[in-house]
Parts: C-alpha cells; structure tokens; sequence
C-alpha cells in the first residue's frame, strides 16, 4: 500500500473499533429495553469490551436475548458504518495521487474572490444600480461573467468581475466560442460588442440578445458571413472631426489599415511612412466633408494635389507640408510608401464593403451609427469580417476602437464607470479586430467599466500583430488570463510551467534483494505542470491566472452543457437574418 494510505491504517482501524463497540452499546440498550428489561446502558469502555468477548452478552445485559443483541447492534452499525464506509473508500478512490497537480495548484479558498457569493458583493461595489440586491437574488450576470469551474471536482462556478479585463489564449476548437465569447455575450447586463470571422457567435446569441434586452442588435456584414442585410451605415471620419484633436484622430484611423499589412518587413520599415501619409489624406478628406472612398482615390496616383489644396485651404499647414515633402522623395520611396499604404486600403476597392461607410443613397433610408450612443443602451454590435488581405478587418477594428473610447468618455461623464458595463468581445482579434494600441487601453479600460475579453488562439499569434513588447504589455495589463488546450509552443508553454511552479513529492523507493526488503522514502522537487502537461491539456480545460491569486484550474462550460442550452439551440436552428429587432424601420422591413 502506498504510503500516503497506509498512514491511515491505525486512525482507521481505531475508527472502526469506536464504531463496532458504539453499535454494540446502543444496540444492547434498545434490546433490553424492547425485551422488557429497562433501558441499560453499558458504556463501551475496554473492559466491557474484553468481557464482551470473553462472557457474550449475558454478563453485561442478563436475560436480553444475544441473538436480538447481535441484530440490533448490526443493524444500527450498518446504519453509521455503511455510509461512513462509502464516503472514506470514495474520498481514497478520487484523492489525487501523491504527485498530482491538482494537490498544489488553487483550492476553492484560493479562488473566493471569483465564487458567486463573492463575486455577488464585488459586482455590488462597481455598480450602484444592483447595490441593495441581496448577493445570493443577483442574476449571473450581474455577478460577472463566468469564467469556468473549479477542476478537478468541486465544480463551483468561478466569475470574472466587471472590471477584469481578460485575455485567452486557446487553439481552434478548444472551447474560446462556445465556451467564453457565447455564454458571455448572453450574460452580459448592458451594451455589448462582438467580433467573429464565422457565423456561430451571431447565430447562437443575435436574436436572443435582441429578446432578453429588448433593444437594437446591430449587424455589421459587408462580406456575407451571416447574410444579414444592410439597414444602418457609419461614417468614421465623423469622428475624426468631432474628436477633440482631429489629426490624432485621423493617425489612428490610419493605424487599423496599416496594421492589416501580412508582410510584416514591409509593414515595419514602411508602415509609419505609409500611416503618415494616410492620416493626411483621411485628415483632408475628413475636413472637406468627404468619404473614405476619397482617400482610396487619391491613393491611386502618387503625389495627388488636392489633398494638399484641401489641408491648407483648411488651415492645416503643417500637414500640408509634411504630405508635400513626401511627394517630394525620391520615386523608388514614394513608390513604396505608396505601396504599403494601397496594401493596407485594399477593401476600399469593394464596393459592397464602402457602402457600409459611406452616406447612402437617399432612397435607401439606412440609419446612421453612432458609436457614442451605445454605451449608455443595452444594444449589441456584431462585427464581422473575414480573414486575409481585402477584408473589412481594418473597419471592424476602427468601429471597435470608436466604440471603447466613446465607453471611456461616457464613463468620465458618469463619475468614472459605466452601469452597466460595456462587454467587448474580440474573437479572433488577431486576425480581423487588430488595435494597435490595445495593450496600452487594456491598463485602464476595466476601470471605466468597458471590459475587454480578447480571444487568441496562441501567443506567438498576437506577437504577430503587436510585437513582443506590445505582447507583453497586453498579457502584463489582463488582470485575467486563460489558458486552453493547444499550446504547442514549447517556449510558451515552458513559460506557463515556470509560472505554476514547483512542488515537492514524496518518492518511494523498494529493495527486494538481500535477506529483507527494505523501503525508502525521500522528498524531491519538480514543477507542477511540466511544459508537457501544459501541452496536453484536454480540450475544455483551462488554467485561470488571476492577479493576487493562485493558478487554478478550471473546466469549462460550454452553452450546450449551460442554462442557455435549449435557447440557443433553438436560435441557431431557427436563424435566419435579418435579426428580429424593436427598430421600426427594420420591423417595416
């Protein structure tokens, strides 16, 4: 026997004794006193135990028939050993061996401040709104979103707060959809924001959302994902001109397509350069009341003069200058600039994509979205796009961005945080929703209330898009961090072993040889999770990182195995766009 178990031998069979002598005290009371002869207590003592054996039963209770003492006294000792006995083999057959994992890594009073009670009274702190519901009456939503349970067999429910911002990093089909972006999405009390390169977000959730909070569900479709039709348009150089300083505003416009340029040498030794001169021509096309559509033109001839004109018939001279010097470089650099900059713009050559961002025909009566109204509703935005170069990418991760720091602003004007709060789920943000400065927003975004939840399927993936610091920067600023199956890189996983530790484990060594046998133990010490064990993580298991808290690990629930199941199984069937929504205009439709 192993030595944790046979350790417990002796406590065990003393257990068993105090049972047996208990049972056979009470069990001779109840015969006597059903026998005619008086309730009779013989206290179980060792004496009466060696007369017990010794003289039977007639010594200690006379004329009490011993047959009806043995039968009571099993009776009664079935009745406390048998479950006892039950619950002591089951706890023997389920305790982790010696050296597992699970015996180090976060037990449920490492996780309380993510338990639902707990997590109840952190959500009543952010939000004032639900201040005076009972903890245990609030809605799970309204605790946070749910993150998981705890593993290997405790099973309760652990919740990210409204102020965390989240960070997963999970393979394809490892549970990220299913599991986070759905169920989150439906949870979430206030306004919401969902990006998805396939249908199944907006197929499980859109009509839901649009029952549960009785408001509009927005679907951004220019590529046909969903087959949703168009009835609402956006301008994105609106805001570039209602911002407080319209160039800046225009630079980061600027940013999001750049940052869809796949080659990544060409990106880094040309991409300023070819944002540089895309802030300029969206700037004039900004100020003269024009469209993006504009910008796309001038950029098919190198050195166009308008934009110039514009910039400083607009008194942006600076700007008009610096766009001038670099239509003055040499042909082979404006060549490249140029380059780069088509690359990064290349959906604006698709018709069907522009019509979502330009002003529509007038018969067509599309309504206009303001990204600074949705804060404050409980409306959802689906935006989608598909991958690779041409895609909307670089306007989803615009419409993202617009949407957020409007959330930060309307926060501000609140007293510091959105109640509700804003849910942004970027699922698959790598490959369609890349923000360039999204690990430098993460650092205060949670504390405005806007909660970030962003879905990548490795971390090689976002080093991608924002380089090793930025990467860095956004995994430092994830006040949570999940981590799903499929991380093949053994440099990253190595890293994660690092990070959960080491553990000491008894080792047990045994020498038949020679006249005796003879058996050592010694203690030794190892990691916790070996890089292959963080490698081999099944699918629907995950390590939750928290700041200030243990490493735990959790399983995941996934919406089929959920409250949410038959809802969402019944939307998906019955999907159909366009999205049933309160909108008159899209009733009429």
């Amino acid at each position: 026997m192993a030595g944790d178990e046979a350790a417990w031998l002796l406590p065990g069979g003393v257990a068993l004794l105090a049972t047996a002598g208990g049972a056979a005290e009470a069990g001779g009371a109840v015969a006597s006193e059903t026998s005619g002869h008086g309730w009779r207590v013989v206290p179980f003592t060792f004496a009466s135990g060696v007369t017990l054996i010794q003289s039977g039963t007639r010594t200690l209770w006379p004329g009490v028939d011993p047959q009806l003492i043995a039968s009571l006294s099993v009776a009664i000792g079935a009745v406390v050993l048998l479950p006892t006995g039950f619950l002591v083999v089951r706890w023997l057959l389920q305790r982790p061996p010696h050296d597992s994992p699970y015996r180090s890594l976060a037990k449920l009073r490492d996780v309380q401040p993510f338990t639902p009670y707990q997590a109840g009274l952190r959500a009543q702190h952010l939000r004032p709104s639900i201040a005076m519901v009972k903890p245990k009456r609030l809605a799970p939503g309204d605790r946070g979103y749910l993150l998981g349970r705890l593993a290997p067999r405790n099973k309760t429910p652990l919740y990210g707060s409204w102020e965390d911002v989240a960070l997963a990093l999970m393979a394809p089909r490892s549970g990220k959809t299913s599991a986070l972006a759905i169920p989150t999405i439906l949870d979430a009390p206030g306004a919401v924001v969902a990006t998805a390169n396939k249908a199944d977000v907006w197929q499980a959730t859109a009509a839901l959302r649009g029952q549960l909070t009785g408001e509009r569900v927005w679907s951004f479709d220019p590529q046909r994902i969903v087959g949703v039709r168009q009835t609402w348009w956006w301008n994105p150089l609106r805001g570039v001109v209602e911002g407080p300083d319209p160039l800046e505003e225009a630079e980061r416009l600027a940013g999001h397509f750049v940052l869809t340029v796949e080659d990544s040498r060409s990106r880094d030794i040309w991409g300023p350069a070819a944002s540089g001169l895309l802030s300029a021509l969206i700037l004039a096309a900004a100020i003269d009341g024009r469209s993006l559509l504009d910008v796309y033109r001038w950029l098919t001839v190198d050195g166009a003069p308008t934009p110039v004109d514009l910039l400083t018939g607009h008194g942006w001279t600076a700007a008009a200058a610096s766009l001038s010097g670099l239509y003055s470089d040499p042909p082979e650099t404006r060549g490249s600039v140029y380059f780069t900059a088509r690359t990064a713009t290349r959906c604006l050559g698709n018709p069907i994509i522009t019509a979502w961002i330009t002003p529509p025909r007038a018969e067509t009566d599309l309504d206009e979205f303001e990204p600074r109204a949705l804060p404050a509703t409980r409306q959802t935005l689906y935006l989608m796009s598909k991958d690779g170069g041409g895609a909307a990418g670089p306007l989803v991760a615009a419409l993202t961005d617009a949407v957020m720091r409007t959330g930060v602003v309307a926060a501000e004007g609140r007293g510091g945080r959105l109640d509700p709060p804003l849910l942004v789920v970027l699922d698959e943000a790598a490959n369609i929703c890349r923000i360039a400065d999204l690990p430098r927003l993460y650092s205060h975004l949670g504390s405005r209330g806007v909660v970030v939840l962003t879905i990548l399927q490795s971390y090689s993936q976002g080093v991608t898009v924002w380089g090793d610091n930025g990467m860095k920067e956004l995994w430092s600023a994830a006040t949570i961090k999940l981590i799903g199956a499929g991380m093949d890189d053994s440099k990253f996983a190595d890293e994660i072993s690092v990070l959960v530790g080491d553990h000491d484990v008894r080792h047990v060594s045994r020498n038949t040889g020679g006249e005796r046998a003879t058996r050592t133990t010694s203690t030794r010490t190892q990691r916790i999770l070996p890089p292959s064990a963080v490698r081999a993580m099944p699918k629907g298991s995950a390590l939750l990182m928290a700041t200030g808290v243990r490493i735990a690990p959790i399983t995941l629930q996934t919406w089929f195995t959920g409250p949410w199941q038959a809802d969402i199984a019944a939307a998906i069937a019955g999907s159909s766009p366009p999205v049933a929504s309160p909108n008159k205009d899209e009733a009429a439709a």
